[in-house]
């Protein structure tokens, strides 16, 4: 009886140290939002707005032509209206203007290992007025984009890069079509 008189405060004191170390981690998840908590009643509301630049189809023209050689088409298609909640600071980037185009590419050959399975992506352009506000809209996006908490802009693979005064956002429907974005990104990054 002693005995057991000796290890129920050992074990009150293992037990209640756990708890807290879970009650912070909970803390910690409450605190992250969600893709499923944006909007809200604090929500903060930014507009990027874009512009037309003249002369803009030089990467594009260039990048049809390696999508071509590797077996995609590439179609313009229509602009659909674009955002990224930033998960830290309880906001939302909405582009905007006419500097905003959007095109498709779609493989002829289905993903190695599969029958039916056509990689495909989108490629987005934001267009600005400058090299530096191309730069400061890019550090936006890319804050909320790669923003922490729980998928803050759903689980889809996407990918940001800038090129000049041009953001390309690169998104895919499927996690094994990630490397064609990352290929792709990398290639509109380095395009001079």
């Amino acid at each position: 009886m002693k005995n057991q008189l000796l290890f129920l405060p050992l074990l009150l004191g293992i037990f209640s140290c756990g708890g807290h170390k879970n009650d912070s981690l909970k803390k910690e998840d409450q605190e992250a939002l969600s893709i499923e908590d944006i909007p809200n009643k604090d929500t903060v509301y930014d507009t990027i707005k874009t512009q037309n630049i003249d002369d803009n189809t030089k990467l594009i023209i260039y990048l049809n032509g390696e999508l071509k050689k590797s077996g995609f088409s590439f179609e313009p298609r229509e602009k659909h209206s674009i955002s990224y909640n930033n998960c830290e600071e309880n906001s939302i980037k909405i582009i905007a203007g006419d500097g905003i185009r959007e095109y498709f590419a779609r493989s002829n050959k289905p993903e190695k290992g599969t029958k039916d399975f056509y990689p495909d992506f989108v490629i987005r352009v934001y267009e600005f007025n400058s090299e530096t506000e191309a730069e400061i809209n890019f550090k936006k996006l890319s804050g909320a984009l790669y923003s922490k908490g729980k998928h803050c802009n759903g689980k889809a693979p996407e990918n940001l890069v800038i090129n000049g005064r041009e953001v390309y956002g690169l998104s895919t429907r499927a996690e094994m079509f990630r490397s064609y974005i990352e290929k792709y990104s990398k290639i509109i990054r380095n395009y001079h």
